[in-house]
């Protein structure tokens, strides 16, 4: 899975004044979590449809399951234009107004997610640092108010118990099919399909096994 992160080239103050200043009013983001930490939204365009232009306040990523081509389109500017590849990730500190057109011959579905506060303080406790078995992990990006990283895990692999410190949401690249282990809790099982996301509090003292028969490929966004 490409684990890619590029920072926005796009940086205008500027906006125009029709622009859709809050991002849950543009008709192609559909709202699909939205509470203190985060607002997360699926971004649907068809081939060569574009957004309204909008604009975005707060530090955000993005990321397409397929290959897509999306045009970022700046009042004023050249096109800028970005090839996603499946499970690559992007991100932008906010703060400029644009659309997005798709470019691609296919129906462009991406999931963009945005933080609920501008600076929230760096992260103490490095990313990840937990014992895994059968699985690959790899840092994706860190801004002061998001990190991400993804995992691998083969049939049968497994994190080791440890304490989430951070509020997760959890991405599925691939369909999911996982046991979860909390103390002093009865097992619970995970089901997921690939595009979906899942919310989780800090706190949980956890292990988590793929019970699936395919690996299970996933992100996890934590917020400070």
């Amino acid at each position: 899975m490409a684990a890619l992160v590029l920072c926005t080239v796009v940086s205008g103050q500027e906006h125009p004044s029709t622009a859709v200043l809050d991002l849950s009013k543009e008709p192609h983001h559909k709202v699909l979590l939205e509470n203190s930490q985060v607002r997360a939204f699926r971004l649907e365009l068809q081939p060569g449809e574009a957004t309204l232009s909008h604009r975005h306040e707060r530090p955000y990523a993005y990321l397409s399951l397929q290959p897509v081509t999306i045009a970022n389109e700046v009042r004023g500017r050249p096109p800028v234009v970005v090839e996603l590849e499946a499970g690559e990730v992007h991100t932008s500190k906010g703060r400029f107004t644009l659309a997005e057109r798709n470019k691609s011959q296919e129906l462009a579905n991406l999931i963009v997610i945005e933080t609920s506060k501008a600076d929230a303080g760096e992260f103490e406790i490095p990313m990840g640092g937990f014992r895994y078995h059968d699985a690959a992990f790899a840092e994706l990006f860190q801004l002061p108010v998001m990190r991400a990283y993804s995992m691998v895990v083969a049939p049968g692999g497994r994190t080791e118990k440890h304490e989430e410190r951070y509020d997760r949401l959890l991405v599925a690249v691939s369909d999911l099919k996982l046991r979860e282990d909390v103390d002093e809790q009865p097992s619970s099982e995970i089901l997921m399909k690939a595009g979906e996301i899942k919310w989780f509090s800090r706190g949980m003292n956890h292990a988590t096994t793929n019970t699936g028969n395919s690996p299970a490929t996933f992100m996890v966004f934590e917020f400070e």
